[in-house]
């Protein structure tokens, strides 16, 4: 598995639990309706002291050589929200952006856990949830988040070479 289908996994996963957007922080877009969970993958691969597990195998008369390990990767979640109104009642943004990052924790913790292990993916670590509050101009945007480690199997791999012919020189005894 790569870095970039574990990401697009959890994403997806955590948008179908939710029914909320989850964007990646720092992408260039028009402003998302709240509220919305935005993440961004801190270390996208973090190796174990281990030099991995390596198979030659044959397929169709080739020959492959695979490098399998456990790798981690560590991503950071935020859920945001702000004080509005919606159909006359008052939203606040501070508990709607906490109750929000407590669901997405609660699903890494429990539901997700389960789902994401079907996948091949293991939730190693979540972190506690913390107010990540940001001042913008004029108004704070209520934002509470936490990190996660996951751990998957990374595999590389590569054709080998064929030998076509081989000579044996040596004594006769």
């Amino acid at each position: 598995m790569k870095a970039g289908d574990v990401r697009d996994t959890i994403v997806q996963m955590l948008h179908e639990y939710t029914q909320v957007e989850v964007y990646r922080s720092g992408q260039v877009s028009p402003e998302p309706k709240i509220p919305y969970i935005i993440y961004s993958v801190t270390s996208p691969y973090q190796p174990e002291a281990t030099p991995g597990h390596f198979e030659t195998v044959l397929e169709n008369e080739e020959t492959y050589l695979y490098r399998r390990e456990r790798a981690g990767m560590s991503l950071s979640f935020t859920a945001c929200s702000q004080n509005r109104e919606n159909n006359g009642i008052k939203i606040q943004g501070e508990d709607e952006a906490m109750e929000l990052a407590e669901k997405v924790q609660g699903w890494f913790l429990f539901v997700g856990r389960a789902e994401l292990s079907a996948a091949g993916i293991v939730v190693e670590d979540v972190n506690n949830v913390q107010s990540r509050n940001v001042l913008m101009i004029d108004e704070e945007a209520n934002r509470y988040g936490f990190d996660v480690l996951v751990r998957y199997i990374r595999e590389d791999s590569r054709t080998a070479g064929t030998v076509e012919k081989a000579t044996a020189k040596g004594k006769k005894l």
